[in-house]
């Protein structure tokens, strides 16, 4: 890849081009301490004319280039509009005759939020997969009948056209996008940077949805909320008991009674809860999500793992991680 687009228009949502070119540079970054050649890439902002555009808060930016100056990039990045994106689609006619040049010449294009609809207007979309902003679905739909909106999914891909319906999932297709461009490894790292609650899910979590224990042994529930704030580490249940001013034997019948199961059972199950959470919400591979929850034996972390949901990890991420649809 050696050019990027990031087109600018008025009133479109900064962080959907904010977004997109701080991932871009965090990947520069890496390649160029891994001093990669492939560091070289230019990133451009351009608009159709060289004037500051004003954003949704008021936050102006200024374009480094104007549409013709771009005779070929390899991908193009087309931000979310505020609200009803008929008013600016008026006004974007140059960049919607661009959109179509460009992609005929073999540009890869992710559209975010709104900002499908220019590659409608284009007539990109006749007959494909797309998806957008949840409040303009029935609109989207009305205005672009040779579409196949998806209504059902977050991200749509068909070839080298791409659609996100929200800001998020355009972070997820930058990824993604990264991860074809420079490998998986690193486009892990870039997501990690931008997800910390993906890189460190557990130490920084300090209240959880079962927190508030159902139950009035407070000698228990101390146990459990450090089982919870400390899932990933081995379960050492003489500690535990010791901590708890109890032997062992007292400790896992006190437990039981009030929590219906065992300290390790108990454990399992937070887990299982968390590397759900992380299968649904990561591209963390499944053999590095057992090492994140606390399993080094990826085997062992499967089989808990379907006696617990009743499939394996793999399965569970296709059925809940229906949000890239395929043509």
């Amino acid at each position: 890849m050696r050019h990027v687009t990031l087109l600018a228009m008025g009133q479109m949502l900064s962080s959907s081009v904010a977004i997109p070119l701080e991932m871009l540079e965090a990947t520069r970054a890496r390649l160029r301490l891994a001093r990669d050649p492939r560091a070289v890439f230019q990133v451009d902002v351009v608009a159709q004319q060289l004037q500051p555009l004003t954003m949704l808060g008021g936050f102006q930016i200024r374009p480094s280039k104007i549409l013709d100056e771009v005779e070929h990039t390899d991908l193009i990045v087309v931000p979310a509009l505020w609200r009803n994106p008929k008013p600016q689609l008026a006004q974007q006619a140059d960049t919607i005759a661009w959109l179509a040049r460009q992609y005929r010449a073999g540009a890869s294009i992710i559209a975010i939020g709104t900002g499908v609809c220019l590659l409608a207007e284009a007539g990109l979309l006749d007959g494909k997969p797309a998806t957008t902003h949840w409040h303009y679905l029935d609109q989207f739909a009305r205005d672009y009948p040779k579409v196949k909106l998806q209504r059902q999914h977050l991200l749509t891909q068909d070839g080298r056209l791409y659609c996100a319906a929200s800001v998020n999932s355009g972070a997820d297709l930058m990824v993604h996008f990264i991860g074809l461009q420079y490998g998986r490894e690193l486009a892990l790292q870039v997501e990690q940077q931008f997800s910390p609650e993906v890189r460190n899910p557990f130490e920084k979590k300090v209240f959880y949805a079962d927190q508030v224990h159902q139950h009035p042994d407070e000698v228990i529930a101390l146990a459990q909320t450090w089982l919870q704030q400390n899932v990933q580490k081995p379960l050492l249940l003489s500690q535990l008991a010791a901590d708890a001013g109890l032997s062992e034997r007292q400790f896992d019948r006190r437990f039981r009674a009030v929590t219906g199961t065992t300290p390790t059972q108990y454990l399992q199950k937070l887990r299982c809860d968390n590397a759900r959470d992380l299968l649904q919400n990561s591209n963390l591979s499944v053999a590095d999500i057992a090492a994140a929850v606390g399993y080094n034996d990826g085997g062992y972390f499967t089989r808990i793992f379907r006696r617990l949901a009743g499939q394996t990890p793999a399965e569970y991420r296709k059925k809940v991680r229906a949000k890239l649809f395929s043509s």
